[in-house]
């Protein structure tokens, strides 16, 4: 069992995507996550699924894709009491995630210095939209305005159906992942100097890194990125979408290497005059033609029978797959990324995310189900001192549920 952070407690004060899925991958690395959860219906992707049985029931599909291995506790934080019990929670943790927006965990009570002051040791880990200074700090966002906002989607789709946005929400995503390995860092650091550490984790940030290339290349030469619809980042007349008898195909031939090797396969298929394009300058400055030549032959073929030449012969290709076609492939089920894991609350298996990585050639997966809303209250508090009468009595004063 890859375990790394066991031992290490967590006290987990986010909702939606990006909090939560960054302390999921805390939980798989064996952190123990208790989730802070409100006292009307918690976490709010736990009604935000497709499935309107599980919403109905606070186990949205939204809320168990990332929320296993975790705990929940739910507190009225706007409460004075409820806010010394988290206050308390936090003297017994190592780390304390947060993602709403700046300046709100500091009315709770629970910002920064509040924080610090109590727990010397603790990592403080701030998501938000867009970071804990600038002129924009205080607005609220979502994954799909950050995209708009960060230039993502002035360089998705093409001139003529203009800005695209990508379909899932991967702002989200990767700053979740984002957050959760600035807070792995953090660890080691924590031990070393034995101070307490806050982080800051912005969605927008993360936007900016995930296209790192075109912000560097802007910067440093003033190039302006433009829609790219189907094309290869390179450019290169020989790589990008093709159609072809079934689906579109996407290849990359990027240097002359791949380029060689794209004619060899091309030449078992049909007649390509090899000699007539082996210049690069040449390729570039007939691109549109080259191109035509290519899409003359590719749809004489079907898109299963081209992805396998085109690798055969050490060209990078593959046929645009629907998410069924890519998750029912032998590649998706041998790498493990989503296992079933028994949910009783819900009657039901479940499929539910791994974390991103292999190690000893073995899945890091969870092994608990995501817990029901406040499933954990009762047991959570009893452990720092609180007895049944007192449990009975902060819950007729609307402080837990």
């Amino acid at each position: 069992m890859f375990k790394p952070l066991k031992g290490i407690k967590v006290l987990d004060l986010t909702g939606v995507l990006a909090g939560p899925y960054c302390t999921y991958q805390l939980a798989l690395l064996g952190a123990e996550v208790i989730k802070i959860e409100n006292l009307e219906q918690g976490d709010w992707t736990r009604v935000g699924g497709k499935d309107q049985s599980l919403n109905s029931l606070y186990m949205g599909t939204s809320f168990l894709i990332q929320n296993s291995d975790k705990k929940s506790i739910q507190i009225n934080l706007k409460s004075e009491k409820g806010k010394e019990i988290a206050l308390e929670l936090i003297k017994k943790v190592d780390i304390f995630v947060e993602n709403m927006r700046p300046g709100k965990a500091e009315k709770l009570g629970l910002g920064w210095e509040d924080v610090s002051n109590i727990n010397n040791k603790i990592i403080y880990c701030s998501i938000s939209a867009f970071g804990q200074d600038g002129p924009l700090k205080n607005r609220g966002a979502y994954d799909h305005v950050v995209q708009g906002m960060s230039g993502i989607m002035t360089t998705t789709g093409t001139k003529q159906t203009g800005p695209t946005k990508v379909g899932s929400p991967f702002i989200d995503y990767s700053t979740g992942m984002n957050a959760a390995f600035a807070i792995v860092s953090a660890i080691h650091e924590v031990k070393q100097k034995q101070k307490s550490i806050r982080l800051d984790v912005s969605m927008l940030d993360t936007s900016f890194l995930l296209m790192a290339n075109m912000v560097t290349e802007h910067l440093n030469s003033g190039w302006i990125p433009t829609p790219m619809g189907n094309e290869a980042q390179s450019g290169s007349p020989a790589s990008g979408m093709y159609n072809t008898l079934t689906s579109p195909i996407l290849l990359a031939a990027n240097n002359n290497i791949q380029f060689l090797s794209l004619c060899k396969a091309l030449n078992t298929i049909g007649s390509f005059d090899t000699k007539k394009w082996k210049s690069e300058k040449i390729r570039k400055s007939k691109q549109s033609e080259l191109r035509e030549e290519f899409q003359n032959i590719f749809i004489t073929k079907t898109a299963e029978d081209l992805e396998i030449l085109l690798n055969k012969f050490d060209v990078p290709a593959g046929k645009i797959r629907s998410l069924p076609e890519a998750v029912a492939e032998k590649q998706f089920k041998e790498r493990k990324l989503w296992n079933k894991i028994n949910i009783k609350s819900i009657n039901k298996d479940f499929f539910v995310p791994s974390i991103g990585f292999k190690v000893d050639e073995s899945e890091v997966s969870p092994k608990n189900p995501p817990p029901t809303l406040g499933e954990d209250t009762e047991d959570v508090l009893q452990n720092i001192g609180i007895n049944k009468d007192q449990l009975g009595a902060l819950k007729k004063e609307g402080v837990i549920n």
